[in-house]
C-alpha cells in the first residue's frame, strides 16, 4: 500500500513538469536511497520531489508541492494538476498523460 502514494505523488509531478517545460518530454521516476524521487525527462531537465514531515511532496525544481486531499488524489499546490488512480492501479492526469511502474521501480510517464 505503500508503494501507491508513490506512483500518485510522481504522476502529479510529472504532470507538472511536462507542463512547465516547452517541448512535452517523458520523464522517468526513480526512489533513491533516501526515499526521494529523483525524475530525468528526456528534454534534459530533472529534479527531485522530498517528502515532508506533513507527507506533502515538494518538486524542488519547480517549488510546486502536492497534497493528498479526502478522496486519495494528489493536486499541486497551484491547483493546477490533480492525478488520479485508474481501475488498472495507474496514475492519469485530467489531461490524459498516463504513468506507470515497471518490474524494476520505475515509473515512466507517456
Amino acid at each position: 500500500m505503500a508503494r501507491y502514494p508513490l506512483i500518485l505523488t510522481i504522476l502529479a509531478i510529472s504532470l507538472t513538469v511536462t507542463t512547465e517545460l516547452q517541448a512535452q518530454d517523458n520523464c522517468t521516476y526513480r526512489k533513491n536511497a533516501l526515499g526521494n524521487l529523483e525524475y530525468n525527462c528526456d528534454s534534459g531537465e530533472g529534479g527531485t520531489l522530498r517528502k515532508d514531515s506533513l507527507g506533502h511532496w515538494n518538486d524542488d525544481r519547480t517549488g510546486t508541492r502536492y497534497r493528498k486531499d479526502s478522496l486519495g488524489n494528489y493536486r499541486s499546490s497551484d491547483g493546477e494538476k490533480t492525478w488520479r488512480k485508474d481501475s488498472l492501479g495507474n496514475w492519469q492526469d485530467e489531461e490524459g498523460r498516463r504513468c506507470r511502474e515497471d518490474s524494476l521501480g520505475k515509473v515512466r510517464c507517456d
